[in-house]
């Protein structure tokens, strides 16, 4: 008889042992397999190239003021992809749009420093940022004298078709030096 309990004494350790390193084991996978939807996410991934910022219109040409004084305008994009959803006509952001004869600059209206948004003082002929008092010049370059403001305001690609001002409309990274595009 007393085989026949260490038989079945060695059958249950062997039951509790392969039943804690299975659990165990499922117990670990269960924070691995959780992390690889974050790596295939769509909404994650960062192309970086300028061909895949669609074009958005903006106003007509003839709205810029001749004097090249800046004008803001609301940007809305037709159409927005967000990972598996499509939006038709979203708010996406505003620029300053500046006229120069037949061409236009486009300056994001968000502040390079914090994003802020960035005011045009038009007794002062500047672009402004209230929060933290930086001033900018009409072409963008930073004026105040130790401006947190680590670079000028932020200006983007455009184009002018059949009378339409169009651009291609990002919004970047804020306090860095370098003008790298959020995705």
């Amino acid at each position: 008889m007393s085989d026949f309990n260490e038989e079945e004494s060695s059958g249950r350790r062997k039951f509790i042992r392969v039943t804690t390193i299975g659990i165990s084991a499922a117990c670990g996978i269960f924070p691995l397999a959780a992390g690889i939807p974050a790596l295939l996410d769509p909404v994650k991934k960062n192309s970086g190239e300028s061909a895949k910022v669609p074009w958005s219109k903006v106003a007509p040409f003839a709205s810029l003021p001749e004097d090249g004084s800046p004008a803001k305008f609301e940007v809305v994009q037709e159409t927005v992809v967000d990972a598996w959803t499509t939006y038709k006509d979203i708010p996406v952001g505003a620029v300053y749009l500046t006229r120069k004869q037949d061409e236009v600059i486009a300056f994001n209206l968000k502040c390079p420093h914090l994003g802020c948004a960035i005011d045009f003082r038009k007794q002062t002929n500047d672009y402004f940022c209230p929060c933290h008092n930086s001033s900018f010049a009409l072409d963008g370059s930073v004026t105040t004298e130790n401006s947190p403001s680590p670079r000028p305001m932020d200006t983007m690609e455009t184009k002018v078709e059949k009378g339409q001002v169009w651009i291609r409309f990002q919004q970047f990274r804020p306090n860095i030096e370098e003008k790298i595009p959020l995705s």
